[in-house]
């Protein structure tokens, strides 16, 4: 196999980010994509994202509010293995082309909806914009900044985390339809795909109350995990653990601090009244020499930290080069490109790039030459026998069993995704627990569902635990410093000598090799390095932190998406394989419309400190209680906005100069005096009726009490052995036929270790009491 999706068909009906990036990213792990379009084309062409959304694909012309037009796409889906769509609720394509009419001519059908806003909930029929998402789901509203209201920010987060989260849905749907041989229909909405860029993050309980209130520097939120301006330009320094911290003490030889009452909690635990103090003296040393003389002595150090530097220089970067995410595609319409590359890497199925973006109607008659192939294909799969599972259909993943070496949020949020696809993920920990069990509540939204085993890696009866729990598992993850895993003998090469079934997944910082591969790493210097923070600051303004981890989350969703894939591909194969992901490739995949290079390119870095929005008719707009988001797109919903705030004379300026007017032009500050006069709901109420796109910008506490959030499943309640009742994130996608469970909160510290070693290993008590005994393992009530 080629890739580990080789063979399947798959039809893409969608427009914009979310859809078409899905289907990007399934074509280059090897499956065929058919991008079929209206005759006016999609929406995104003409903006550079859209020849990375869809390259890999071929594009056909079909009208479907046409007899013909429509009959084509219906003999294309009845030959398809899986089909796109976004279409909204109540809309006449989504009568014309249903899922159930659709699998009624293939029982196989996989179909994969994706609409902006759910299909169910109050705000089911907004204008699907991805910004209007992130602002109904808290991403604009919990950006740390200098004012209240919301950013607007420069990534459209939404869009990205729900085609990471359909990919690997789709790729577990297509493994369990190995084992049933049926499809079903899947939906993940943008707003599901914000939330799954935001787990840990998206947690109520009363005792985390505290940390969605008041303002946090965007610079960063402790001392010494932010940004610095150096006496030329900024690095990020990440002291995320006391180790780090003394270390950076010493470096800036500043040892008194190691010894400062004040400080004695440091990094996280100095006290709101005492860090900006300490901020200010560190960031006058800073200022003393260059940044590179500074990134000399902190690396010598071994403080983690980095340049912060732009998309271009990004691009550059030694390690971007060796793991090939730099690569040349010559577009027909742009011509010589520069683009990121594939962005999960499969050892024994590798992805590529299949070719550019089609032109509009590129493969029309093509395609059409082959669509009666296609429905004999659909004829023979209505006439072969369905595979039958031995037991009744459950979740997608059900009797996948995972092991989940990894902490931090990159590597054990993927073994999450796996678990809410129905696998059974066990985290195993050493004696004293994952680093980030520090965080408190943060942990439950990185480990929901998961079972929890405790056990001392450095001992060889330890060793011996893991390899007979490696014996029965299908998948490992992984993320230690590049060269533990051979220490502690847990390597690919190692581990699949037992088991050469296992599927093996490793996420690091830069790579597993190169250069620079052994740099430490963690999201905000991937931020910086990745042109992030530059892009989101602006042209000539300092850097801004984004308070959504977005590297760590991309990195993690895509590691699921490429273990179910390698799953998929397995069962056609009975090889297991090594599948790689870094914080580098996922900080490139979570802004791939902007790793896009060619002549004549536009300025997509052009961000602003606190910024409200692009213009005056796309920006967030304070209003007497809190604040929305404004998208006026077109000329009619111009032409209708000065009736609704009452100043109709602004709607005689012709649409073509007011969509050029700037956030704070008269235009703009017109609007911030009207929007100023009523509540958000008033305004919500009268732009509705109006057809002016907008959303409330909701503060994460919000969510929790938010009808259309309750609407569509996206929180769930469990009860913590410690803290009760917690609501956190609820499933992500749905799945018509086989939907997926959460039976369990994040564990304890080996609360379920005994219970895994009995069902797993094979282990009797008496062996698990001895292990107890010896300190090889740890369960949680139990002493030893």
């Amino acid at each position: 196999m080629a890739g580990a999706l080789d063979g399947i068909q798959i039809i893409d009906l969608t427009q914009g980010i979310a859809g078409p990036y899905t289907g990007m990213l399934l074509a280059e792990q090897g499956a065929q994509v058919v991008k079929v379009e209206p005759p006016q084309g999609d929406a995104a062409r003409g903006t550079p994202g859209f020849h990375v959304w869809n390259r890999s694909k071929q594009s056909v012309v079909a009208d479907a509010a046409t007899a013909e037009g429509l009959a084509l796409i219906r003999r294309l889906v009845a030959g398809a293995d899986v089909v796109l769509t976004d279409f909204q609720p109540g809309s006449e394509d989504e009568a014309r082309l249903s899922y159930d009419s659709l699998a009624d001519n293939n029982p196989g059908l996989i179909g994969c909806h994706l609409p902006a806003f759910g299909t169910t909930g109050p705000h089911a029929k907004r204008f699907p914009d991805d910004t209007l998402v992130a602002a109904l789901s808290g991403l604009l509203g919990s950006q740390w900044s200098h004012r209240a209201g919301g950013v607007y920010l420069v990534i459209p987060i939404a869009s990205y985390g729900a085609a990471f989260v359909a990919s690997g849905s789709l790729a577990a749907a297509l493994f369990e339809r190995e084992i049933s041989g049926l499809g079903q229909r899947l939906e993940v909405s943008w707003v599901a795909g914000a939330f799954a860029m935001n787990t840990g993050t998206i947690l109520y309980h009363p005792d985390i109350l505290r940390l969605f209130s008041g303002q946090l520097d965007p610079l960063g939120p402790i001392p010494v995990y932010r940004l610095f301006q150096a006496q030329d330009d900024w690095l990020f320094v990440a002291c995320g653990n006391p180790t780090f911290w003394n270390k950076f003490c010493l470096a800036l030889d500043q040892t008194e601090w190691l010894s400062d009452p004040r400080y004695e909690r440091a990094p996280w635990g100095i006290a709101a009244e005492d860090r900006q103090e300490l901020a200010d003296r560190i960031s006058a040393i800073m200022r003393t020499r260059p940044r590179a003389a500074w990134l000399d002595i902190l690396r010598t150090n071994d403080i983690p930290c980095a340049p912060v530097t732009s998309r271009q220089e990004f691009m550059e970067f030694s390690q971007v080069r060796h793991n090939r995410l730099r690569v040349e595609v010559n577009d027909p319409q742009l011509g010589h490109t520069v683009q990121v590359g594939v962005p999960v890497q499969l050892s024994r199925t590798p992805g590529a790039i299949q070719g550019p973006a089609p032109l509009l109607g590129q493969h029309t008659e093509a395609v059409k030459k082959n669509a009666e192939r296609g429905m004999m294909n659909a004829e023979r799969r209505k006439a072969s026998p369905a595979p039958v599972r031995p037991a009744a259909a459950g979740t997608p993943l059900q009797g996948v069993v995972v092991l989940d070496f990894a902490s931090y949020i990159a590597g054990t949020l993927g073994p999450m995704m796996l678990a809410q696809l129905g696998a059974t993920v066990i985290k195993v920990e050493s004696l004293s627990g994952d680093a980030f069990r520090a965080f408190g509540f943060g942990f439950l939204g990185w480990n929901q569902g998961k079972r929890g085993l405790s056990v001392n890696l450095n001992s060889p009866q330890g060793k011996q635990v893991v390899y007979d729990l490696v014996r029965k598992a299908d998948v490992v993850v992984e993320n230690l410093r590049p060269g533990a895993t051979r220490r502690y003998g847990i390597d690919y090469d190692s581990l699949s000598a037992l088991n050469p079934r296992l599927i093996y997944a490793t996420v690091t910082a830069f790579g597993s090799s190169g250069p620079d591969h052994d740099y430490p790493g963690f999201d905000p210097l991937l931020q910086a390095r990745s042109g992030i923070m530059r892009a989101q600051g602006g042209h000539d303004q300092p850097p801004f932190y984004l308070t959504c981890g977005v590297c760590d989350y991309a990195a993690a969703l895509l590691t699921a998406y490429g273990v179910s894939a390698a799953l998929y591909a397995r069962h056609k194969t009975g090889l297991g394989q090594h599948i790689e992901t870094s914080l580098t490739s996922a900080a490139m995949a979570v802004q791939a419309g902007n790793f896009i290079f060619y002549d004549g390119r536009p300025d997509m870095e052009n961000g602003g400190p606190d910024l409200w929005g692009t213009g005056a008719l796309y920006r967030i707009y304070p209003t007497a209680d809190s604040s929305l988001f404004l998208a006026v797109t077109d000329e009619d919903q111009w032409r209708s906005l000065g009736a609704v705030v009452g100043r109709p004379e602004l709607s005689r300026q012709p649409f073509s100069q007011a969509r050029q007017a700037g956030v704070d032009s008269p235009l703009g500050q017109a609007l911030t005096a009207c929007f100023g006069h009523a509540t958000t709901q008033d305004w919500l109420a009268a732009l509705d009726r109006a057809g002016v796109p907008c959303a409330p910008v909701l503060p994460l506490p919000d969510l929790f009490d938010d009808a259309h959030v309750a609407a569509n499943e996206l929180l769930a309640t469990h009860t913590h052995p410690e803290w009760g009742e917690v609501r956190q994130t609820g499933m992500l996608t749905r799945f018509s036929r086989t939907p997926a469970v959460l039976p369990y909160v994040a564990p304890m510290l080996g609360q379920h270790t005994a219970e895994v070693l009995r069902e797993l290993a094979g282990y009797s008590q008496d062996t698990i009491d001895a292990l107890l005994k010896q300190g090889v393992i740890h369960t949680a009530g139990e002493t030893h």
